[in-house]
C-alpha cells in the first residue's frame, strides 16, 4: 500500500522549505548549486506561473520532496509539452509508492493544461531512477542533449 503524502504548489512562503530539498537533490546528482542563481530562477518561476511551477511533497507533517514542471512547445509533440526538470524524494521515503503518486498528479496537471508529452532527464549512472521511469512508460530518446549558458551566473557559490 502506498504511503500517504500531500502535494501543494510552492508559493513565496515555501521557498525556504524547498531550498534544502533542492540542494540535497543537486548534491546527489553532482550538480553545482549556486544559491543566488537558484533563488533568481525560482523567483521567476513563482512570479510567472505560465512558465510552470514547483510542488512540495509532504509526509509525516514535513517536506519530504518536491518536483518542478516547466512548459515547452514543440510541433513534433503536437504543441504544448512539459519538462519535469526536478523530482526529489528524501531517501527514507523512497520505495513507498510516492513516485507513482507524483506521476499520477503530474499526468493530471499536464492533461488539464492541454499537454500531450512530458520529458525528463536522468543522470546516466542513476540506474535506479531509470528503471523506475521505464516502469512508468518513459523511453530513452536517441538524441544527445546539448546545452549552452548564455551568461555566466553572478553567484560563484
Amino acid at each position: 500500500m502506498a504511503e500517504a503524502a500531500t502535494f501543494r504548489r510552492v508559493g513565496a512562503g515555501d521557498v525556504e522549505a524547498l531550498l534544502p530539498l533542492l540542494r540535497a537533490y543537486w548534491q546527489y546528482d553532482g550538480i553545482r548549486y549556486r544559491d543566488a542563481e537558484v533563488r533568481r530562477g525560482l523567483q521567476q518561476l513563482l512570479d510567472r506561473p505560465a512558465l510552470g511551477g514547483a510542488w512540495l511533497i509532504e509526509g509525516g507533517g514535513a517536506p519530504i520532496g518536491y518536483f518542478i514542471l516547466t512548459w515547452g512547445f514543440d510541433l513534433e509533440f503536437g504543441g504544448r509539452h512539459a519538462w519535469l526538470t526536478d523530482l526529489w524524494l528524501e531517501p527514507a521515503w523512497r520505495g513507498r509508492g510516492l513516485g507513482r503518486q507524483v506521476f499520477a498528479l503530474v499526468d493530471e496537471l499536464l492533461l488539464a493544461e492541454g499537454a500531450s508529452f512530458v520529458e525528463l532527464v536522468v543522470e546516466r549512472d542513476n540506474l535506479e531512477a531509470q528503471a523506475f521511469y521505464k516502469k512508468l512508460g518513459f523511453e530513452a530518446a536517441d538524441r544527445v542533449p546539448l546545452a549552452r549558458r548564455l551568461k555566466e551566473p553572478d553567484d560563484a557559490t
